[in-house]
Parts: C-alpha cells; sequence; structure tokens
C-alpha cells in the first residue's frame, strides 16, 4: 500500500457507513435478539439506502428513512421466518465490538426478546435511540397515540418479567431456569 493510499481520507460512502452501521446494528439487534440476524439486517438496509440516499430531500430525515428501511426488511423477515418451523433463539452476546454485557443487561435483552415485535421495535427506539413519541410514529407510520400505547404496553409487559424474580430475591437466570 502506498503511502498517498493510506493518507487519503475515507470516501463519503465509508463516513457514511460509520456514522449509521452502529446505530442500526444496535437497533437491528434489539429487534431481533440475535447477532448475526441483526448484522444482516443493518447490512441489508445500508445496501438499499445507499444508491437510494441522493433522493432523500431532507438530510436531517436521514435517520428516521433508514430505520424506515431497517424496519420494512425486518418485518418482511419475519413474515418469512414464519411460514418456516423456525427455533426462538436466544440472544446470541456477547457481540466483538462492545464491551462484554453485564447480567443486568443480558437480562434486558432477553426481557426484550419477549415483548412481542410491535412493541419490542417501539420500546427499543425510545430508549436505545432515545427518539420523541412523534419521531417514532413516524418510523412505523402509526399515530402517536398507538406509539404511546404500544410503549405503555411494552413497559408492563418489562416489569412482570422481572417482578418475579425480583421477588423472590434469586439471581436464577429468567430466560433459561438456570
Amino acid at each position: 500500500m502506498s503511502g498517498r493510499t493510506r493518507d487519503r481520507p475515507p470516501d463519503a460512502e465509508a463516513l457514511w457507513l460509520g456514522h449509521y452501521r452502529p446505530r442500526l446494528f444496535r437497533v437491528a439487534w434489539a429487534w431481533t435478539g440475535d447477532y448475526h440476524r441483526a448484522e444482516d439486517l443493518s447490512q441489508e438496509t445500508l445496501l438499499r439506502a445507499w444508491p437510494k440516499r441522493s433522493s432523500l430531500r431532507v438530510a436531517e430525515a436521514e435517520w428516521a428513512w433508514l430505520l424506515t428501511i431497517q424496519r420494512r426488511l425486518w418485518w418482511r423477515a419475519l413474515a418469512e421466518s414464519a411460514r418456516f418451523a423456525s427455533e426462538e433463539s436466544e440472544a446470541t452476546l456477547p457481540y466483538p465490538d462492545f464491551a462484554p454485557l453485564s447480567d443486568l443487561q443480558m437480562d434486558i435483552l432477553r426481557a426484550l426478546n419477549t415483548l412481542p415485535a410491535i412493541q419490542r421495535e417501539a420500546v427499543s427506539l425510545f430508549y436505545l435511540e432515545d427518539l420523541s413519541y412523534g419521531q417514532i410514529a413516524e418510523i412505523l407510520g402509526v399515530p402517536v397515540g398507538t406509539v404511546m400505547s404500544r410503549i405503555s404496553r411494552g413497559r408492563q409487559a418489562l416489569r412482570q418479567f422481572f417482578q418475579p424474580r425480583a421477588l423472590r430475591g434469586d439471581t436464577q437466570n429468567h430466560a433459561t431456569g438456570s
């Protein structure tokens, strides 16, 4: 590799991918609960979005646009997997780009995976991406009240997931019973 190649600034695609890839992966992982499926989903999102990026009218809407693409791909994958007898996969952790997760973080991911998909996506966008109800409604294509309801139901289900464990006072793995 020549010195000139090494010193060349990264191209626009590399910068764009570097900015959005980790964020899309984080959301995809929360939605799928599976490292490999999340990797595939976030990569497919970026592959589909990059060639159409110039058609986006408002640059500030790029993140919402990417999440919308990723959501559609995820729902398509869910529909396809429903046609096949598939195993429920437990979150595959840790993934190599991040520090190992604590037991609490593992439990949170397991709890997220118990939520119905529509609640999981709303809860993860609200808490992981810190998006407003309005932004989430735009991404999901539903009214703000629906988003609020999904998040509320998701919170309630998460409380129920953790409550029996807290009442028992044990550290038994809720997802596996071990």
